[in-house]
């Protein structure tokens, strides 16, 4: 009886650990973005920052995003958006920009 609650007891660990490891599609789409911000906001030229949005790294990602949010309805970008401001890059970003103003 012991024996099959440890065994149990690990599976739950191991799906927990899962969930934890997992990124968001929310996530994935917020850290495409700040990766993005970041590299435009290191020019000043115009053109520059249209090639880096049309980077082919950025592209599949940023297409699957729209995907996702394109379905979406309006309590669901809601969501999508309490969601996005929550993910870790957009919170350090976040943080790195009020600082860089004080």
């Amino acid at each position: 009886m012991m024996n099959r609650f440890k065994h149990i007891n690990f599976i739950v660990l191991c799906c927990l650990l899962a969930l934890v490891s997992c990124k968001s599609k929310v996530c994935k789409c917020a850290d495409a973005h700040i990766k993005a911000v970041k590299e435009i906001n290191n020019t000043t030229d115009p053109i520059e920052k249209l090639k880096i949005l049309g980077k082919k790294e950025y592209q599949p990602i940023f297409e699957e995003c729209n995907q996702i949010t394109k379905k979406m309805s309006p309590e669901e970008l809601k969501a999508f958006d309490e969601e996005y401001n929550q993910c870790p890059s957009v919170r350090e970003y976040k943080s790195m920009m009020r600082d860089s103003l004080e």
